[in-house]
């Protein structure tokens, strides 16, 4: 009863009803519900944490949503592995679900096989690369309603990240010349430049008269700070999401 509740909030995007009807389902201990019902509640609460960019619950509940599905032989499986490889880029984590042995038996998969070539360019900041991935897999990407959705956040999130890295040998550089780069509008690249700082992960100064960005360098006392906050914030989002898909 409670997963026909789920199906009918999701399709209304009614959000709070379906956030309430999913925390009833995970406190209900009494019976064991059938793997596919169980993936079914377990999508659906994936895609309420994304709808609230909590892509680390996002992500547990996709993970457990495939295996309840995998473990019913529904067809549902390959899609929510999508979901979960869509979650696991938007939260920037360094593991990649695909590698799992859960996985692996789907690697052929025609949808499986286009998710692959997005993740390698994401993993490697290939901005041309992962433009081109999506326009040539638009079947298996962009025609899914849900993941199209956030194909924007993925975009920022990949134009963030090799902005960051972009930046790393240099004091000073023009932002035209990070905005050829990255094949974007210098005022876009200004943005994420602004969004990069504000975010506390890059140090530096903007001259927009010049149109230069100023890097401030960092000391190794900086540096070792950074590594152990980076480290802390890795295994706080790692026990997060043991504990999500523990219980």
């Amino acid at each position: 009863i409670h997963a026909m509740y789920l199906a009918m909030y999701a399709a209304r995007e009614e959000h709070k009803r379906l956030k309430d009807t999913y925390l009833q389902c995970m406190t209900i201990k009494s019976a064991i519900p059938h793997p596919r019902i169980m993936g079914f509640i377990r999508e659906c609460g994936g895609k309420m944490y994304m709808g609230e960019c909590n892509w680390e619950q996002a992500k547990a509940n996709f993970f457990d949503a495939f295996k309840n599905y995998d473990e019913a032989g529904s067809p549902q499986r390959v899609q929510v592995l999508k979901y979960l490889v869509l979650a696991s880029l938007l939260s920037e984590s360094e593991v990649n679900p695909l590698s799992g042995p859960e996985a692996m038996s789907y690697v052929n998969d025609p949808a499986i096989v286009a998710i692959t070539a997005l993740v390698a360019a994401f993993e490697s900041q290939d901005v041309v690369r992962f433009e081109h991935t999506l326009s040539q897999n638009t079947e298996h990407i962009q025609d899914d309603p849900f993941i199209a959705r956030y194909i924007a956040d993925l975009r920022r999130t990949l134009r963030m990240q090799a902005l960051e890295s972009a930046v790393l040998p240099y004091t000073r550089i023009r932002i035209d010349s990070l905005a050829k780069r990255l094949d974007i509008a210098p005022a876009d690249t200004e943005q994420l430049l602004v969004a990069l700082i504000l975010d506390k992960r890059l140090r530096a100064n903007i001259d927009q008269e010049q149109g230069i960005l100023a890097v401030e360098q960092d000391t190794a006392e900086h540096q070792q700070f950074e590594a152990l906050n980076k480290w802390a914030t890795n295994m706080e989002s790692l026990l997060r999401s043991a504990i999500a898909t523990i219980g």
